[in-house]
Formats: C-alpha cells, structure tokens, sequence
C-alpha cells in the first residue's frame, strides 16, 4: 500500500499529464471550472492516465463526480476502489 505523500505526488504527476499547462502550485487547486482544458476529453485523458498509474478502475459512474483534483485525491484515497 502507498503512503499518502506517494499517492499525492503520483497524482500530481497524473494531472501534469492531463493538463501540462498548469504548474506545480496549480494542480492540487484544480478544477474544472479554473482549468480551462478540462473538458471531457481531458477527464478520460486524466482517468486513463490515473487508472494506469494505481493499477485501478474507476466506474464510468464516478466520473461526473471527478470535478477537481481534491475529487480525485478523495477517490484515489478511498480505501472501497476498484483494483483493475
């Protein structure tokens, strides 16, 4: 199991893949409404790019709830996520 400063810096590399115009300080304050690439194709970019770094899934149903990097730590830290 990963300690959590592994995981949130893992993260932190997974939103620099999806959104390579934010920077460092910018990425644990993202969200879809601040980030102006982040639309759909972004989201399934960033769950791709997370799902392949954890070794996970995440259901089609929690996407519409993956709406800012503090939503997606919560997910990734949940203890219930799906192992691929």
């Amino acid at each position: 199991m990963m300690i959590p400063n592994e995981v949130q810096s893992q993260l932190d590399e997974c939103f620099a893949v999806a959104f390579p115009e934010l920077t460092a300080a910018e990425i644990p304050h993202a969200t879809m409404e601040s980030v102006e690439m982040w639309d759909s194709l972004a989201t399934l970019t960033l769950v791709s790019v997370i799902e392949e770094t954890f070794q996970i899934r995440i259901p089609l149903d929690e996407l519409p709830n993956l709406i800012s990097y503090a939503a997606v730590s919560d997910f990734v830290n949940r203890p219930s996520r799906v192992a691929a």
